[in-house]
């Protein structure tokens, strides 16, 4: 009997023990748990902390705007003293997934500034780091705190948020020649295809075999790449340009002339990108006015001008700001995907639908529009804007394009 009731209380406490285990197991892995998951949520943050920006306010006071590029919760905002010493404090307790900025008072000591998140990840202001400093000294960027020199600095009229745009002058034009069936291009459909969607290049290496990944609309030049520099236009790999026998070339500086040995004989291109290159560097938006002007012509027996007819879309293209001025502008196809192209991070047309012109006298326009690098997760960018076109004439002519940028 003493037996069975050992045995009993011993399989009491096996049990006891076996539950006991599975309950602290159980919340010994969600513990775990929980802790991963804090833990991967805070390198997640710390990975993509927000764009701290400084700017001088007219009232004499710090302007901090805080661009986030993943949502963030933020808690509080510290100012402290080189030695630690808190010198402001502001609970904020605030979620910001846009643009968001306070006010911070001017000291007459250096400063750190320091953001703590609901996560308790603490984001320090580097003025490395802020967009609006990318031109200033670097005895100011390199300090790892706010002084007076810096105040100073962004005090005197530095702080504009259109003082990251700069136009690549020395770019001049970006210019890319080829061809688009004309049986294709009336096809029903074709040129919204075209020009609504994206220029999609068939004329690829498909080694090792002939496949596409998406349907294709342009047969661009993969010999031939052209961008035009100073007065007179160069070609960046043959054939030169010459007098007798240009390929394109440029007047008074701003005028791009697309010439016969293009548009007819011995290539007979038919489709064409032109662009001005920027680069633009900032966390606020910035608007750009675009003046464009286009004709195209050729000169009959008589010596008169006669009009060709073209087709075009006026686009803006945002690219990464390591983008190499030489690739052609368009979707990738077939087996040529590799690191050389790059595609493009956003693409906005400023018309609606294409626009068709049959005169010798100048078609213009002026376009507003508003840059934001931050649209494509980014506080720098390369800018193409200009114009993508088709000559319908089924002839050879001279085609010009001048494009005007002012910011």
């Amino acid at each position: 009997m003493e037996s069975i009731i050992g045995a009993y209380l011993a399989l009491v406490v096996v049990i006891g023990s076996v539950v006991g285990l599975f309950i602290w197991s159980k919340y010994s892995t969600l513990y775990l748990k929980e802790n991963i998951d804090e833990a991967s949520s805070r390198f997640h943050y710390l990975l993509y902390p927000p764009i701290l920006t400084l700017s001088y306010s007219n009232n004499e006071s710090l302007l901090l705007t805080i661009q986030p590029r993943i949502p963030v919760y933020i808690r509080e905002v510290i100012v402290r003293d080189l030695n630690g010493e808190l010198l402001y404090y502001e609970y904020l307790d605030v979620f910001i997934n846009s643009s968001y900025t306070l006010e911070l008072p001017v000291t007459d000591k250096p400063i750190h500034i320091l953001l703590v998140s609901r996560e308790n990840v603490v984001y320090y202001y580097n003025p490395r780091d802020d967009p609006n400093l990318l031109t200033a000294p670097d005895h100011i960027r390199n300090k790892s705190y706010v002084d007076y020199d810096l105040i100073e600095y962004l005090s005197n009229n530095h702080n504009s948020s259109n003082s990251g745009i700069s136009l690549l002058t020395n770019y001049g034009y970006k210019l890319h020649a080829g061809k688009i069936s004309s049986s294709l291009y009336n096809q029903p459909g074709f040129r919204e295809f075209l020009f609504l969607i994206a220029p999609v290049d068939c004329n690829r290496v498909m080694y090792p075999t002939n496949t596409y990944d998406l349907p294709c609309n342009c047969n661009l030049s993969n010999r031939h790449y052209w961008v035009t520099y100073g007065l007179y236009g160069r070609s960046s790999t043959s054939p030169y340009y010459t007098l007798t026998s240009p390929y394109y070339f440029v007047q008074n500086g701003s005028l791009l002339i697309i010439g016969l040995h293009l548009t007819s004989s011995p290539y007979n291109y038919n489709y064409f990108q032109v662009y001005r290159f920027l680069k633009y560097t900032s966390t606020a938006p910035a608007q750009l006015n675009i003046i464009i002007k286009i004709r195209g012509y050729y000169t009959d027996l008589r010596g008169n001008l006669q009009p060709l007819q073209l087709d075009f879309i006026p686009v803006v293209y945002f690219y990464d700001v390591d983008v190499s001025p030489y690739n052609p502008v368009s979707l990738i196809t077939g087996y040529w995907s590799n690191n050389v192209f790059k595609l493009w991070l956003t693409r906005k047309t400023l018309e609606e639908s294409p626009i068709s012109i049959n005169s010798v006298d100048y078609w213009n326009k002026t376009y507003s529009i508003v840059v934001n690098p931050l649209e494509a997760g980014l506080h720098s960018i390369t800018i193409l804007v200009g114009l993508e076109i088709v000559n319908t004439s089924n002839r050879g002519g001279f085609i010009e394009v001048e494009i005007q940028i002012e910011t």
